[in-house]
C-alpha cells in the first residue's frame, strides 16, 4: 500500500512495533493504527541512562494515536534496562513473536546524504552516523523474516512530509528524537539526532 509516497506493507495479523517516542516510530505507530485493523503491541525500552525520558514521550504518543484513530486494540508494554543496546531492544519483543504477534515493525529511516550527515557531526558533538544498514543510497529490503522496516529507504525529510500531508503536526510535537543523556525534557539542539530532526522538519 502506498501512502503519501511511502510504500508500506501492512500487517496481515497481530503485529508488534518498537516505539521510542521519536518522530519515526511514532509516525509508524500512527500509520499502523489508522490503516490496519489488527491488534498492535507497542514496545518501549525504558533507558536508565537517559532517565527514562522515552517512556514519557512514547506514552503520550500511544494515547494520542488511540484518541486520533479510535483504535482500542492497542497494548503498550514498557520494559526497563540500564542501557539501550540491540540486545536489550529486541529481547522482550522477540518473546512475543513466538505466540502473540506475526511481525515486528521498526521505524528506522535512512541517514541523510553523506555531506549532510557529516555536517551534523561537525555542528554537534557526535561522530558521523555510518552504520551500513542505514546509509544513504543503499537500497535495503523492507522485510527480513518477521521484521518489517517500512521507512528504511526513506530519509527523515520524507517522514516530515508525511506528517504535513496527514496533518498530524500535533503528534510531532509530542515526540522527542534527542539522544542527549543530559537533556531529558527538551531537545539539546546539538547532538547528531537533533541536527537531523531540524534538517528534516525545520524545527525541533
Amino acid at each position: 500500500m502506498i501512502i503519501h509516497g511511502i510504500d508500506i506493507t501492512l500487517p496481515k495479523g497481530p503485529a508488534g512495533i518498537l516505539c521510542s517516542g521519536g518522530a519515526d516510530s511514532s509516525l509508524l505507530l500512527y500509520i499502523l493504527a489508522k490503516y490496519s485493523k489488527h491488534p498492535l503491541h507497542v514496545f518501549t525500552l525504558a533507558n536508565y541512562e537517559k532517565k527514562f525520558a522515552n517512556t514519557v514521550h512514547s506514552t503520550q504518543v500511544v494515547n494520542y494515536v488511540i484518541n486520533r484513530t479510535h483504535r482500542f486494540n492497542i497494548k503498550h508494554y514498557i520494559y526497563y534496562a540500564k542501557t539501550q543496546t540491540e540486545k536489550e531492544l529486541s529481547i522482550y519483543p522477540l518473546s512475543f513473536l513466538k505466540n502473540t504477534i506475526e511481525s515486528l515493525y521498526i521505524g528506522d529511516t535512512s541517514y541523510p546524504p553523506d555531506d549532510i550527515n557529516k555536517s551534523f557531526a561537525i555542528l554537534g558533538v557526535d561522530k558521523i552516523q555510518d552504520s551500513f544498514d542505514r546509509s544513504y543510497g543503499n537500497i535495503r529490503k523492507t522485510q527480513i523474516g518477521p521484521f518489517v522496516y517500512p521507512f528504511t529507504n526513506y530519509t527523515k525529510k520524507t517522514i516530515a512530509d508525511f506528517y504535513e500531508k496527514e496533518q498530524i503536526q500535533d503528534l510531532f510535537g509530542l515526540t522527542r528524537s534527542c539522544e542527549s543523556k543530559d537533556s531529558i525534557d527538551n531537545h539539546c539542539g546539538i547532538c547528531w539526532w537533533c541536527n537531523e530532526r531540524r534538517w528534516a522538519f525545520g524545527k525541533l
